[in-house]
This record gives structure tokens, sequence and C-alpha cells, in this order.
């Protein structure tokens, strides 16, 4: 009998066993993969500030740092977003799951891979170990296990193909920004965006995300001829992000689903290195107290609103990206641009937490009042 079981051994779920260490719990990790960190399904750009607030030590796995940010309009109007300091760091997500394996070894974890969970009934979880089926017991069960979660599916919560982004992700060489990520809007990516993401001058990551149904293949061509015909792809990968507001009811009798299972990641950008880790801490102590008698699992759902209602922004600035045409976001880069932007963004944008400095955009008149954006994003 294992205290807790937690299924899927990326950030969110390795998170949750380090934090239940700290409080004095042991947990076992299940992974259905062989490796850790394997295949790699992430551009791996995090934020700094979300790095010190978890306290994270990247050690190796740093690729690349990143000071500021070019987000193309369809029509090609920049808007630049520069700092001085670093704001975010592109990290080799293999290298950065593996460091966090390293530290639940440590601790004694265990991290059993090659594991894939078939079905939970109340304390016993049905998994297939190296290709046999096995019984595994455990008190509490944790789903970390991802976009297509097995235990998302056995809290009964349902989603639909509209609720998810299809991307492809390649390795590219060319000439690159080093210190700039960029981000470009069209048609090609119908509901999301295409994304350059440097690792050095010479080297970048380059992807594409479109509502689940296009051709995501065609798309990715499609971005490449138009925004970036010089570059050599060597590599691709393509995943499933979850798109949507962070999920309610995540918690069923001994049950909870965190990090991607429960669509807390960034609807804006797709991200969720941070905000699973974050949501992986709230969940552990809900654990720690249920265990203790001094609280149960379902408070874990409570104990998400602050994190929660940050997600929820995300969503709503993506909905409303997503209801402009092409021809209305090129008049809205150009009319922000023109009202200084830039300047403002510099200032006081927060990648992770754009509920800190999104009330003080839409409260100024400069700026939404053109085309209603106020009115549309509290509508959204």
């Amino acid at each position: 009998m294992n205290t807790v079981a937690i299924v899927g051994s990326g950030p969110a779920g390795l998170g949750a066993a380090l934090r239940l260490k700290e409080l004095g719990i042991d947990s076992t990790v299940f992974e259905e993969h062989e490796q850790v960190g394997i295949p790699e399904h992430c551009s791996g750009l995090i934020s700094k500030k979300g790095v010190e607030e978890l306290g994270l030590h990247l050690s190796d796995s740093v690729l690349n740092e990143i000071t500021g940010a070019k987000i193309y309009s369809p029509n090609q109007t920049c808007i630049s977003v520069k700092r001085k300091e670093t704001v975010a760091y592109v990290v080799d997500r293999k290298k950065f799951d593996q460091s966090l394996l390293r530290r639940a070894r440590l601790l004694n974890i265990h991290v059993a891979t090659d594991t894939k969970l078939i079905d939970v009934r109340n304390n016993t979880l049905f998994v297939q170990a190296e290709r046999r089926g096995e019984l595994r017991k455990a008190e509490i069960i944790v789903g970390a296990d991802g976009a297509n979660s097995v235990v998302r599916h056995l809290i009964g919560l349902k989603t639909q193909k509209e609720d998810f982004v299809h991307t492809i992700q390649a390795n590219v060489s060319g000439e690159f920004d080093k210190k700039n990520v960029e981000i470009h809007l069209g048609d090609y990516a119908k509901g999301f965006f295409g994304w350059v993401i440097p690792l050095s001058e010479e080297k970048a990551k380059i992807g594409i995300g479109t509502m689940l149904g296009e051709n995501v293949q065609e798309a990715f061509k499609e971005f490449v001829s138009k925004r970036l015909p010089q570059t050599k792809v060597t590599r691709y990968d393509s995943a499933l992000i979850p798109y949507g507001p962070p999920l309610q009811n995540i918690v069923k009798g001994n049950m909870a689903i965190v990090g991607d299972a429960a669509f807390q990641t960034k609807a804006t950008t797709g991200g969720g290195v941070i905000f699973g880790m974050k949501s992986a801490n709230v969940l552990a102590e809900t654990i720690a107290d249920t265990l203790k008698k001094k609280a149960t699992l379902k408070d874990y759902e409570k104990r998400m609103d602050s994190l929660n209602r940050e997600l929820k922004i995300h969503w709503k600035i993506r909905k409303y990206a997503n209801s402009l045409s092409a021809k209305e976001t090129d008049e809205l880069f150009a009319k922000l641009k023109h009202k200084g932007i830039e300047d403002f963004l510099e200032k006081e944008a927060n990648m992770d937490e754009p509920g800190k400095f999104i009330g003080k955009l839409l409260s100024n008149p400069a700026y939404w009042t053109m085309l209603g954006t106020g009115i549309k994003f509290f509508q959204s």
C-alpha cells in the first residue's frame, strides 16, 4: 500500500512528490515511458520569476536566457517588448525533468518507469508494468498524466476536440536574435500562433499551434515558407496542449488531477511548467492536511482559487484574441503601437500573471476604447 500514487513524472508529478516528501509523506510515481523527460513535447520557455518563486535549480538544463519578445500581427506590424535583465530561460526539458528525477531519487522517492495506468477501482490501481498486468494499492491517487490524462477520464471529466491545440515544433538552423522570442499571428495558425524560441544566434526551436482538426503539418509548412524561409528544419515533434480555462471538479473520491491534466496551463501561450508545479504544491499540501485530518481532498479545489484567477485571465485574453479577424488584429496592433503599448509592457508585463497588469491596461481609455477592447475582454 502506497500512501500516495502519482501518475506521470513531468514537472507537476515530480513536483508533487518532492513537496509531499518535504511534508513527511511518501509517494510512488508511475511513468508510462521508459525514460523520464522523453518524448519532449515542450518549448522549454519558463519565466525567471516563476523559477525563483519555486526555488528551482536549473543546473545544466539552461540553453539560453531571454530578455524580450517580438509579437507580429498578420501584416507583420511588430510590438516589441524589451528588458535589460533576463525575464525567461529556455531549458532542455529532458535535462530539466531528469534533474527533478535525481532530486526525487536522492530523497528515496520511488519512480517506476515503463508503468502505465490502465484503471482505478477504489484503492487499487491496475497497471501495465514492463508489459505485464499488475496491481498497486494507494490511499490517494494523483493524475499528473498530461493532456491525454487517464485519471481525468476516470474522474468523469469529458473533453472535446475544441479543448486542445495541436502543435508541431522543430529544431532549426538559421540566423536568430538570441535574446528575443518571436510570436507570429496569422491565418495559418488558427486559434493560436507560430513561435521562434532562440537557442543561440544559429539555432532555434520554431513551432506552430492550431485548433485540433486543422491540418497542422500544412500550417507548419505555410508558417515556415512565409516567415522563416531561410531556416533548415532538422527534427520536429507533435503534441497536444490543453486549451481552455482551468477545469472544475478536479477531485473525485480519492483521486485528483494536476498540471496539464487539469488544464492548469496558460491559454495565451500553452506554457504549463510553472503553473503545473505551483498547483502541485497546492495539491501536495492539501493531501498532507487531509492525511492529518485537517482538511479533505476537495479543499484542493478551493485552495486553487488564486492560481485559477490568473489562468482564467489567460483564457479571457486568448478568447479575445481569437475573436478578432486578421484585419482587426492588424488595426489593433497599429493603434496600440501608436499609443505607446511597448513602453507600458516593458514596465508592467508579467508573462505568468497578467492579472497584475491587465487592470492597469484596461483602466486607461487610451487603450480600451480602441475597437471596444475593454468591453469585449470582460464579456468574453
